[in-house]
């Protein structure tokens, strides 16, 4: 283990992987860890939290908290072990949007009109799934600070946000040094036949600006990864006869792979998530120049913009659709990586393991 001893920093652009104490993440499936292991049909149905590629804390697994704590951080908050899958989205209450402008600057205004959206017709989620209940658990068990609910589209991220403050409060994590990961967007684009083209856009984007206010408005202290959305259309091309079964069962990513497949899917997603980004970048320069009087630093990670399937082993046997747990230590690599380069060289791809950055002493967090 290498240990960097450092004075505690007081800027959030001055961070070093050992000044960074808590965790934290909101997203999906893909950040609970859903199906990331093959044992058996009923284990298939499992959350590996412990070993999720952006929090999970279990030894001898690539995780974010794993490759920090060789730096000296205590990974407080990780996750630990697996369980069936609990949450219900239909649940957890969800948000509505109006017209608005995102600043970028003084001089620097990119508008984008939000109709208010009518909550009787809100688009209901489509995967009949949810909910299901606990059957069977690891005896060590401990989500922590993964908040993230599978199935959960970009709406939910407030209940989330709620929830992580108050497991950062148990962690008595307030005067820390946190690192936040969202991961959110991939269930948006993938009812998109469902809910409409233009509501996916703007739903998603209201939702996220919603989020980073309030992060801001309750907390300090914090360094977010804002991955980017993804072309979730990829896997269709993984699909096999076992996998097709899973989606047509619990109309997995409905408009893509499940029971409302659209015949041009790969023309539209490719487009709709790049339309997607388009708004997010600014957005994120945005809070991330509001955030700073509060420590606060937002980051867009584009980890997956690029991302290319090069085998089969990048996904889980249960449905060809989630990342196996090849792909979610892969993440893990990238993510890594990209928190030591500057936005121009962040890397989109990754078509094989590559080594991971050795952080130096003039190495921060960015």
């Amino acid at each position: 283990m290498q240990i960097f001893i450092f004075a505690y920093p007081k800027n959030v652009n001055e961070l070093k992987p050992s000044d960074i104490s808590c965790f934290g993440v909101i997203g999906d499936s893909i950040t609970a860890g859903f199906s990331l292991e093959s044992h058996s049909i009923f284990r298939d149905l499992f959350e590996y939290r412990g070993k999720s590629f952006s929090i999970g804390g279990e030894k001898g697994f690539r995780t974010i908290p794993n490759l920090f704590s060789e730096y000296g951080s205590p990974k407080k908050c990780a996750s630990y072990g697996s369980t069936f899958i609990t949450h219900s989205i239909s649940q957890y209450p969800t948000s509505t949007f109006k017209s608005y402008s995102i600043y970028i600057n003084d001089s620097e205004e990119v508008s984008h009109s939000l109709e208010l959206m009518d909550p009787s017709k809100q688009v209901k989620h489509p995967n009949p799934l949810y909910p299901l209940y606990p059957l069977k658990q690891d005896p060590i068990h401990e989500i922590n600070c993964n908040v993230a609910i599978s199935g959960a589209i970009s709406q939910q991220t407030l209940y989330m946000w709620n929830k992580l403050k108050n497991e950062w409060s148990n962690f008595k994590c307030e005067e820390d040094w946190k690192l936040l990961t969202i991961m959110i967007g991939a269930n948006d684009i993938c009812q998109y036949c469902l809910s409409g083209y233009n509501n996916t856009i703007n739903s998603y984007i209201f939702n996220m600006e919603q989020l980073f206010q309030n992060i801001i408005k309750d907390y300090q202290n914090i360094f977010v990864n804002v991955v980017s959305t993804f072309d979730v259309a990829l896997t269709a091309n993984w699909q096999n006869k076992g996998c097709e079964i899973v989606h047509q069962l619990i109309n997995e990513c409905p408009c893509i792979l499940g029971r409302d497949k659209t015949s041009d899917y790969d023309v539209v997603v490719k487009k709709l998530f790049n339309d997607i980004n388009s708004l997010l970048y600014p957005l994120v320069k945005k809070y991330d120049k509001i955030g700073t009087l509060k420590n606060i630093k937002f980051v867009i990670q584009p980890i997956m913009e690029d991302f290319q399937i090069y085998n089969s082993s990048y996904l889980s046997t249960l449905d060809c659709f989630h990342p196996s747990a090849f792909g979610h230590e892969l993440l893990a690599t990238i993510l890594w990586n990209n928190l030591f380069l500057p936005p121009e060289k962040k890397i989109k791809n990754m078509p094989y393991m590559l080594p991971l950055h050795i952080p130096g002493e003039n190495d921060f967090l960015q």
